[in-house]
């Protein structure tokens, strides 16, 4: 088996977005605190990401995303009498200029692409979520500068088509690296959406980031692989090829 192309996952794969929300959400609690020292920041995060979880942006794309966000700020604060469209505003603002403002690929990676170009395997990133939000992320890691081949789900969806797990994006990847699914691999961090869409697609290999390494529930989707870091690729690419693995 020779692998031609590996498909990568953006968020909490190739870049740790988990922790980048941290240190916004730490931002702005200290920003909010900072204009009004009565909000309950504990408080007004959790009923954001209550109301984020639900609906995190407009789904009739009629309400800018940003604006969408902003307003679950303020309705947060409402639930603590605190009825501030300018503070609601700033703590949006905070949100993304803090997360964005470091959002750098994982360590290792320039170094797997590099392997990757040397092998003459073909890299394609593609990423689900709205389409603003990832090009904002992808712009702030610079995707482009490493990745000739980036899919973002929420094109799919305003073009008519399904993001992951569908299998037609990751046809549309084979397409672009000019590769049958069974010379492809995929990489990401979700079961639901990366491991069950490379099954979909029919790839030769899936390989779930897990930095725990625990196995996945028996009555979901298997992986091929589990690694804690998406630059262990190769080596499950070797492992595949049956190539010695280096040390």
């Amino acid at each position: 088996m020779t692998i031609k192309a590996a498909f990568f996952d953006l968020d909490d794969t190739l870049v740790l977005t988990g922790e980048a929300d941290k240190r916004a959400f730490a931002a702005l609690s200290a920003l909010a605190k900072s204009k009004n020292a009565a909000v309950d920041t504990d408080a007004l995060i959790t009923a954001f990401k209550k109301r984020f979880k639900a609906t995190p942006w407009d789904v009739t794309y009629k309400v800018e995303v940003t604006e969408w966000r902003a307003g679950m700020w303020l309705e947060s604060l409402q639930e603590q009498n605190i009825n501030d469209k300018e503070l609601a505003d700033a703590i949006q603002k905070c949100f993304d200029d803090t997360r964005l403002g470091d959002f750098p690929f994982i360590p290792g990676t320039k170094e797997m692409l590099a392997s990757f170009k040397e092998r003459g395997v073909k890299v394609v990133i593609i990423t689900n979520g709205h389409h603003f939000i990832q090009h904002e992320k992808l712009k702030a890691c610079k995707a482009a500068d490493l990745f000739e081949y980036i899919i973002v789900g929420g094109d799919e969806v305003l073009a008519g088509r399904k993001e992951k797990p569908d299998a037609g994006i990751f046809q549309k990847a084979c397409a672009m690296a000019g590769v049958s699914a069974e010379e492809a691999v995929h990489v990401g961090d979700s079961l639901s959406t990366d491991v069950q869409g490379g099954i979909n697609a029919g790839l030769a290999a899936t390989i779930w980031v897990s930095k725990s390494l625990a196995d996945p529930p028996a009555e979901g989707p298997q992986p091929t692989f589990t690694v804690r870091t998406a630059t262990e690729t190769i080596d499950c690419i070797d492992k595949l090829e049956q190539r010695p693995v280096e040390e």
